[in-house]
């Protein structure tokens, strides 16, 4: 997917239009290159499976929790 760089709002907010439709707004502190508008990306999106297991594993302590406290009331 390729995007450009259509505004970067306050210094701190880059807008990507993405070619075929969609924008993407993203903070400036996440790029790791000085930004100006028109400047184009080619953009990868990767799962992250260990990120992914993380997460859900997080998700089923909090459910399981919040089931084991509502089974003491």
């Amino acid at each position: 997917m390729k995007a450009v760089i259509d505004r970067i709002e306050d210094g701190k907010t880059a807008v990507l239009m993405v070619i075929g439709g969609g924008e993407m707004i993203i903070p400036v502190k996440q790029f790791r290159c000085k930004l100006h508008e028109g400047m184009w990306f080619d953009v990868v999106f990767k799962p992250n499976k260990k990120a992914e297991s993380k997460s859900l594993a997080r998700v089923k302590k909090l459910q399981q929790e919040l089931m084991h406290r509502s089974n003491k009331e």
